[in-house]
């Protein structure tokens, strides 16, 4: 894990995976389905893989941070978006921040599944806390905070952790390609 500035490389890499991560997202969210948000279980394994193998990939701290600042720009731009966009950016990027900090203090190596499951069950904790600040703000809603953080974070903890079990299978496969 070399650190110091991002290269051109680096760069591409990070905002290809954002947008992938983004794009995720938005796409599955016209999945009809019986209840709402259901795609994210198409979605955040997705992103959540995409963002712990770019992390890993690049190497370098705040690589996730960008990743996330990237995913959330392409998120807000584009029509099917979230329904409070001025928040989403700081959500997604206070989990990449997480992220980055996880894995500046255990440095996972690219085979530890338990490390990447660690991290993906943690990064979105604090973003979806944001989420429920500003949606019961500024959109009214009063969903008990109890039901949220079962229906919520529970499920994104659950599914990002999951996702992030097969990183170490995708680093496995595009070892080749990366070098």
């Amino acid at each position: 894990m070399s650190e110091g500035l991002f290269t051109t490389r680096d760069i591409a890499l990070m905002s290809l995976f954002g947008s992938m991560s983004s794009l995720a997202t938005l796409t599955t969210a016209f999945i009809p389905a019986p209840l709402p948000g259901l795609y994210g279980v198409i979605a955040i394994p997705i992103g959540t893989i995409l963002l712990l193998t770019v992390r890993e990939v690049v190497g370098k701290t705040g690589a996730a941070t960008f990743t996330q600042l990237v995913s959330g720009v392409v998120s807000t731009l584009l029509p099917g978006g979230p329904p409070v966009k001025w928040i989403i950016i700081p959500t997604w990027v206070v989990g990449g921040v997480v992220v980055d900090l996880f894995f500046r203090a255990a440095r996972p190596s690219p085979d530890s599944r338990v490390l990447y499951m660690i991290a993906g069950l943690i990064y979105n904790l604090p973003g979806d806390l944001l989420l429920y600040w500003s949606f019961s703000l500024f959109l009214g809603w009063a969903w008990p905070l109890f039901f949220f953080l079962y229906a919520f974070v529970a499920i994104h903890a659950l599914l990002g952790g999951l996702g992030a079990l097969f990183v170490p299978d995708v680093l496995e496969r595009i070892k080749p390609v990366i070098g």
